[in-house]
């Protein structure tokens, strides 16, 4: 994935923001040592039939020297002559493993192939500039015409098409992405291609083994970030690594006061390779270890300190830095010091609180519908085949009283409601303030739009709620203002929400105490109770009916008992229980009751 570029001008707090800057030091840090001109692999310029291949070494001294490397670290005073064969054959395949690893960050390449590993022989290496080691060299953000390294990438190729040598022509999968490119600069490729050509002036000005080292880095450092397709891409990063939900967060503010001035945008051509070097190659023609950073650009604040280009909320950087860490830390501490302190029965008491006055709108608790139901609302649709309690104020139009205490029992409950939502911009637009209701939902929205329609939404909330010749202005003090204004110098979803949250307090407060007490409501809850004062008592009157029946079947029962006790001349004996009684007798009325007797 894509992440910020580093500046070539970065200090060490930016360095470490990378995922795999830990990484990245340790191979440096053995890299360095390998360029040492006294302890360091030996690096010659190797003479040939009426040519010279300069700054190399060779696989076979890359492996030697890391096998001796290895032992220093790890305590090892045993010689290579005395130990046996295994142990020499492990010690090889740890220094080969290294040296793979190497390899594929782009440290070090082969001069003759493009394959990003090392072969213990005679083959001929060479160490990548310190300019172009991954370290310095990121992935940058999209821009308008794709990533700057895309644009980069783009020149490297034209100028590879203008060198007429056969070492130098385009691979089938570069003359592909050269294609693509041209149709992704479609609009600014004269451009390119006037870069490209300023560049081979340059290059062609240059000592011709100068030019043959820095020509062999340039397509090193592109065999690493735009690989041959089927190769490991070592310059991807794991998404799992940028989000570790373990570190803690800057905050905007840190972000701000840490963020320097203007920066010079990073460029990956060899001519600026060559003007980053401080020394020229050394007398043995290996590349100098020490860089310059190129001249600072005059350019606008707005390509400034990648930090800034971070959106406020949410989605912050994470600390990397033990200091960092600690002053978090410390700002957490700070603020728990003045919270006020509960006790933890009083903490007990509000949880109980809590539930004793939520537990009547749990379905789990409260089975909906039964005589447990305060509300006699319908059955729950997840239990039973009824969908009534979803489309019932739909059809009817009415509002039920469970809703209307969820409307009372916070402002939350009634903003998550599109009928709550609706009735509070009814009584609003009477009391000429709907603005408000309608900026803080355009707010939401504009939350969870897609990227492409935020600056549609922002420019249009501005136009119609914030503007000083806005339609509807809504009501904000000059503090929530400034901060407003001071946002929407870089606008994103989160532009607004101070003056949201301003507002929502305004409603709370204000408007949403005026609503309970209003006409409109106590109007919908007196219809409500009416209906379920209603419905109550045709509960009550189909129980005393039941109840009745009961008696009157009871009756039926003792009657027949008594009947049939003189009919057989036996004497009577208990009455049966209900279970006893003879269903087809209950069922009939009571008035069928001298039919029966007169059949016994």
């Amino acid at each position: 994935m894509a992440i910020p570029r580093l500046r070539a001008t970065a200090n060490e707090h930016e360095r470490m923001v990378h995922p795999n800057q830990i990484v990245y030091n340790k191979m440096e840090h053995v890299v360095r040592q390998m360029l040492d001109s006294e302890i360091g692999v030996p690096i010659k310029t190797v003479k040939s039939f009426l040519s010279k291949v300069p700054s190399v070494f060779t696989g076979a001294d890359l492996i030697s020297w890391l096998i001796k490397y290895i032992a220093e670290k790890e305590g090892d005073t045993k010689k290579w002559l005395d130990k046996d064969k295994e142990e020499k054959e492990i010690a090889e395949q740890d220094a080969l493993h290294i040296a793979h690893l190497i390899a594929s960050h782009g440290y070090l390449f082969q001069i003759d192939d493009h394959v990003l590993t090392v072969k213990n022989d005679g083959t001929f290496y060479r160490f990548q500039t310190p300019y172009f080691w991954p370290s310095n060299c990121w992935e940058p953000e999209n821009t308008d015409y794709g990533t700057m390294q895309d644009q980069d990438y783009a020149v490297y190729l034209c100028k590879r098409t203008m060198q007429n040598k056969a070492h130098l022509e385009l691979e089938d999968f570069e003359a592909e992405n050269l294609a693509k490119l041209q149709k992704m600069f479609s609009r600014k490729w004269e451009f390119v291609f006037m870069q490209a050509e300023a560049q081979y002036k340059v290059d062609k000005k240059r000592d011709r083994l100068e030019r043959q080292i820095l020509d062999s880095q340039e397509r090193a450092f592109w065999d690493v970030h735009r690989p041959v397709p089927g190769c490991v891409n070592t310059t991807e990063v794991d998404f799992r690594k940028l989000s570790r939900s373990g570190r803690p967060k800057y905050q905007h503010q840190t972000l701000n006061a840490t963020a320097s001035g203007s920066c010079s945008p990073y460029s990956t051509s060899a001519a600026a390779a060559h003007a980053a070097q401080s020394q020229p190659s050394t007398s043995n023609g290996g590349p100098s270890t020490s860089t310059a950073p190129p001249a600072p650009s005059t350019s606008s604040s707005s390509s400034g300190s990648f930090r800034n280009n971070y959106p406020h909320k949410p989605g912050l950087r994470r600390c990397t830095q033990v200091q960092d860490t600690l002053k978090q830390e410390i700002q957490q501490l700070n603020s728990r010091l003045a919270k006020n302190v509960l006790k933890t029965s009083k903490v007990i008491e509000n949880y109980i609180g809590f539930y004793e006055h939520r537990r009547l709108f749990d379905p789990h608790i409260v089975m909906l519908g039964s005589q447990q139901d305060p509300f006699q609302s319908h059955t729950n649709p997840w239990t039973y085949d009824n969908v009534d309690l979803w489309t019932h104020d739909k059809i009817t139009g009415d509002i039920s009283t469970r809703r209307l205490q969820l409307w009372e029992d916070s402002f939350e409950e009634l903003l998550s409601d599109n009928i709550g939502r609706d009735t509070l911009q009814k009584f609003l637009d009477k009391e000429y303030s709907g603005e408000n209701l309608r900026f803080w939902w355009e707010v939401q929205k504009l939350r969870k739009c897609s990227c492409r329609m935020v600056p549609v939404l922002v420019t249009e909330i501005y136009n119609e709620f914030i503007d000083t010749n806005a339609t509807s202005p809504v009501n904000v003090d000059c503090k929530v203002m400034e901060i407003t204004e001071e946002n929407l110098k870089n606008p994103n979803r989160w532009s607004f929400d101070e003056a949201a949250d301003h507002i929502f307090c305004l409603m709370k407060n204000d408007s949403y105490q005026r609503f309970l007490r209003s006409d409109i409501y106590k109007d919908l809850l007196a219809q409500s109770r009416k209906k379920v004062n209603h419905l109550l008592d045709v509960v009550d009157r189909a129980e005393s009916f039941e109840e009745g029946f009961e008696t009157a079947t009871r009756q039926q029962q003792i009657a027949l008992v008594l009947i049939s006790g003189r009919t057989a001349g036996k004497c009577i004996g208990p009455v049966p229980p209900r279970s006893a009684r003879l269903p087809s007798i209950a069922r009939r009325p009571y008035s069928n009751l001298p039919t029966v007797i007169s059949s016994w």
